[in-house]
């Protein structure tokens, strides 16, 4: 077993709290920014704890690699290197996962307007049977050999 110096363990503590801390506020929020999209709001919870998860995972990974990365110079300087490029990481990967929880939230905006036309042309057709335009065009039957 290889012995870990104080600057290595100091990295990996402060990078877990790091990681940990931004991990959950991206899972809370999430799950808030999630609930206000109208048909998603049953999976915003699960959702947003996906993407977290995923996030918590990758960020995690990333630590022990940069842990394991040797650089060059005093302690100071190498932990100081070291958090400054998990720092970027982790923003990198907070975009990435903001932007899959802003799809999630648009396809579930798109989903209730759907919905929500799809009940006004049903008010406005006073229950009558599909429009032209709504029914499914007809199948067309191949021929048997």
């Amino acid at each position: 077993m290889v012995p870990v110096d104080a600057a290595t363990l100091y990295f990996l503590f402060a990078g877990v709290v790091a990681v940990v801390i931004v991990g959950r506020l991206l899972a809370f929020s999430g799950k808030r920014y999630l609930a206000g999209s109208g048909a998603g709001r049953e999976s915003a919870g699960s959702a947003a704890t996906l993407v977290s998860m995923l996030f918590h995972l990758v960020t995690l990974g990333m630590t022990a690699l940069l842990a394991a990365i040797a650089f060059g110079g005093s302690q100071a300087q190498v932990f100081l290197i070291r958090i400054g490029v998990l720092l970027v990481l982790v923003a990198v990967a907070y975009a990435l996962a903001l932007r899959m929880l802003t799809r999630r939230k648009d396809e579930a905006v798109v989903s209730d307007f759907d919905a929500q036309m799809r009940d006004l042309r049903r008010d406005r057709d006073g229950d009558a049977p599909e429009a032209a335009g709504d029914a499914p065009a007809p199948t067309r039957r191949e021929p048997r050999p």
